[in-house]
């Protein structure tokens, strides 16, 4: 065995790294040796027979430290398998499986999704543990792939980590959109626009023409979500081709589906389900919206108008004395949930 006239073996400080070296030129003259006529193991039998032992070795391993590890503070839970965890009990109605297994295990349950480790509560007494008394340890949700490209990297406040940015986005939506105040200056513009339905259903009613009611109850919704918003109501071309309810859809089904890189985030990046590519497309939608709103914001600031959401968060914006730092992605996410909350509740109302 013969090692590199470049290598001095007085450098090397341990037999560890000297039996490196050993191995690797061994290794390297097995694939240069001529094969025999009649070999028993070619070169190349031999390197895969070794590759394989040390990869079973290397599973043994991992497996009895595994089954082996010490006790833990840990509730209850299934033995989950190396990699996948407990994923494979959990089938088509989840919600089933679980409550299944909680009758097994307990109220409170440990059990791995993929590499996540996760707490399963099914009980009120034991809810209140999570949601009330130790609710601030609780009040942040895991990251998911989705919101990465649905919330502008977790920027809205329904995937916003707990914190002083969610606090004040959380006070200045509810002084600046939901107080009484700011839904009493509205009261108008919600008369107007119920005088319109009013006189639409009245016009049909003459005319016995057929009227879906729950279609019309959503519409006034949403336009009224978008006048306090926006300041204006859009038509679905100005959105997008396919319309607000088909890609709000599209957009809850991406957010719905479970995602392999959200449970196994080491195989996040090859994005194997297609959710990642798909998500994108529909951000960019959303986002070509949204910045023809902050566009025509920018361009009627000066106009004698009642100031709406967007409005509000633009001065805030530009203001170096409020408390409150946005900029203009965090305004985007903002505005994002505000039309996603309406047209959710304009696909369940038009289901009933």
């Amino acid at each position: 065995m013969e090692i590199s006239g470049r290598y001095d073996i007085n450098n090397f400080q341990n037999g560890t790294s000297l039996s490196f070296v050993f191995i690797t030129r061994t290794a390297f003259q097995l694939f240069k040796q001529p094969t025999s006529p009649h070999p028993f193991y070619t070169s190349y039998e031999i390197m895969a027979w070794i590759l394989l032992a040390i990869g079973l070795f290397g599973v043994a391993l991992l497996l009895t430290l595994w089954l082996h590890r010490g006790p833990s503070q840990l509730p209850p839970g299934p033995r989950g398998l190396p990699i996948l965890g407990s994923l494979h009990l959990l089938g088509k109605l989840p919600h089933r499986d679980l409550r299944a297994l909680s009758q097994k295990y307990g109220s409170i349950m440990y059990m791995r999704l993929g590499l996540v480790p996760t707490i399963v509560v099914s009980s009120p007494q034991a809810a209140e543990l999570f949601l009330k008394s130790h609710d601030i340890v609780f009040a942040s949700r895991p990251f998911v792939q989705a919101s990465k490209y649905m919330s502008y990297g977790q920027k809205n406040l329904a995937f916003a980590p707990y914190g002083s940015y969610w606090r004040n986005m959380r006070k200045m939506c509810t002084l600046e959109l939901l107080s009484n105040v700011k839904v009493n200056s509205f009261r108008s513009m919600r008369r107007e626009e119920l005088g319109l339905l009013v006189d639409y259903l009245r016009d049909a009613a003459m005319n016995r023409d057929v009227v879906n009611l729950s279609s019309k109850v959503c519409c006034l919704v949403t336009d009224m979500t978008c006048l306090m918003v926006f300041g204006k109501k859009y038509a679905d071309q100005e959105f997008d081709e396919r319309g607000f309810k088909s890609v709000i859809q599209e957009a809850m089904h991406l957010a719905a589906t479970p995602n392999l890189g959200d449970f196994i985030p080491q195989i996040a990046a090859l994005d194997l389900q297609g959710l990642d590519r798909r998500s994108k497309a529909i951000s960019k939608i959303f986002d070509g919206f949204l910045e023809m709103i902050v566009d025509d914001h920018l361009e009627s600031k000066h106009e004698n108008k009642t100031k709406d959401f967007v409005d509000v968060m633009l001065e805030i914006m530009n203001s170096k004395e409020t408390e409150y730092r946005i900029e203009r992605s965090n305004i985007k996410a903002i505005i994002l949930v505000s039309i996603v909350y309406a047209l959710i509740l304009f696909i369940i109302i038009t289901k009933i």
